[in-house]
């Protein structure tokens, strides 16, 4: 049920903010983004086309702007790199791209084992915080259903929407410490762009039986007026997930007609940096670390230079190539 306009003033009106936590506050958080295979076009305009995978640079620049550092995790890896990375990191990020969500990709693959890796780590007592950005999120909707594909076709290229929250999303993680501001302007600004062709409807949330693990906290409508869901958190576990990109707002500049619609005005702004505190405060409530100083330090995104690629592949300006 969506919270109507009236209940939404009310709710402003009487916002209460705050956060406490007995947790000891990791102020170096370390967060890992999978990587992936660059998609088509991205590679065409450089003499040496011998990379396996990418990262994005705006997720990296988004969670360092927050006050972490990154680590890549690669992908077709040994499973024993991805025991050892689960563990020494401080959260995980699965990004938005065009890889499957199958085990047919090494995206799919790693994402399957980073999945089970984080559930028994947090089984453990140990807090792993999980954010999946758009494919991230199809993918862990995919493996929350136990490898069962729930997504349907939908059409939301290009397209930059405000919020449609649900009843109950001032109860969330998420959204409950938002201040008033950001909150405006995810319900009265397109301040949220989407660019994906798969969405999860509420309907198929529920007959899937997700919506007993999931609070669906956000819904948006596709091109042709379908709802789906666009924002979610796992009801038990910190296990978060968006449809949309909150990277793209500070970071992407392209402007063709595939890639016109990418808000950056101030508001937008405002909520890209709201869910960039937010995932890595998260990260700041786990205390893992490296086996040695060497160990983190070699897996950093330092270690690496941004490729700048946009000049012919407009879907990013700058990307992280590994061989």
């Amino acid at each position: 049920m969506k919270m109507d306009p009236v209940k939404f003033l009310f709710y402003l009106f009487n916002i209460h903010l705050g956060y406490t936590s007995s947790q000891a506050i990791n102020n170096r958080p370390i967060i890992g983004v999978l990587a992936q295979k660059p998609y088509s076009g991205m590679l065409d305009g450089l003499q040496d086309k011998n990379y396996t995978s990418y990262v994005t640079a705006s997720y990296v620049k988004w969670l360092e702007a927050a006050g972490a550092r990154v680590a890549p995790i690669l992908t077709y890896q040994p499973y024993e790199y991805y025991v050892n990375i689960t563990s020494s990191i401080n959260g995980i990020l699965l990004p938005g791209g065009e890889s499957s969500i199958t085990n047919s990709s090494g995206y799919g693959q790693a994402a399957d084992i980073i999945y089970n890796q984080v559930l028994e780590i947090n089984s453990g007592g140990t807090y792993l915080p999980l954010w999946g950005t758009c494919l991230g999120m199809e993918e862990l909707l995919y493996l929350a259903a136990g490898h069962q594909d729930w997504l349907t076709p939908c059409s939301a290229l290009n397209k930059a929407d405000p919020l449609m929250l649900e009843e109950g999303f001032e109860q969330s993680r998420i959204f409950k410490d938002m201040p008033i501001d950001v909150l405006r302007s995810l319900y009265y600004y397109n301040s949220t762009i989407n660019f994906h062709s798969f969405c999860m409807t509420k309907e198929n949330m529920m007959e899937s039986g997700m919506a007993q693990s999931f609070k669906m906290l956000t819904t948006n409508l596709d091109y042709q007026g379908l709802e789906y869901v666009s924002t979610m958190e796992h009801k038990e576990l910190p296990i978060f997930g968006v449809q949309w990109h909150p990277e793209e707002n500070p970071y992407e500049w392209a402007d063709d007609e595939d890639h016109s619609n990418t808000p950056h005005s101030k508001e937008a702004i405002l909520v890209s940096q709201y869910f960039g505190n937010f995932i890595v405060g998260q990260a700041r409530l786990n205390n893992q670390t490296f086996a040695s100083k060497e160990a983190e330090e070699g897996s950093l995104i330092y270690n690496h230079q941004p490729t700048y690629v946009y000049p012919w592949s407009p879907s990013s300006m700058q990307v992280y190539l590994f061989r």
